[in-house]
């Protein structure tokens, strides 16, 4: 029997696979995300855990939730870090998204060295609205008549 060749994640979504239990959707979609990180997938396929990025070890995962001017990641059991340095912004890192975190912590700090996104924040129902000084997109499509 040949493995298929592919990036760990497929390999790790492939092997859920042939034990006949599929990755949950959300799952699935996160995985779809990740490059080059080591992950396993939990034998039931509804889990997984990123165990290393880039040789730095396992990340910190979690969502982003902005508590005054910080932001701060939330992990799955309620544990919280602010998120410092470059990347946290809410342009890179912001509030909703589910994200994994490399850096160095410092008290109840983590200073961002690496950061991916692994899912969006849940639609709201409202429509986005383009940054600032950008058209929208409706606009920038147009063209006149």
């Amino acid at each position: 029997m040949s493995l298929p060749s592919a990036p760990l994640v497929a390999l790790a979504l492939w092997w859920s696979g042939a034990n006949g239990a599929p990755t949950a959707p959300t799952v699935a979609d996160e995985l779809s995300r990740l490059a080059g990180q080591t992950v396993q997938v939990a034998p039931d396929g509804a889990s997984y855990l990123i165990t290393d990025v880039a040789g730095e070890g396992p990340p910190r995962v979690g969502v982003v939730e902005r508590r005054g001017r910080a932001l701060w990641l939330v992990d799955d059991h309620g544990g919280a870090v602010r998120l410092t340095g470059p990347l946290a912004v809410p342009r890179i890192a912001g509030p909703g998204y589910r994200v994994w975190v490399v850096g160095s912590a410092d008290g109840d700090a983590l200073h961002a060295r690496r950061l991916g996104v692994l899912r969006p924040p849940p639609q709201t129902g409202r429509r986005a609205r383009a940054p600032t000084g950008l058209p929208t997109l409706r606009t920038a499509n147009r063209s006149p008549r």
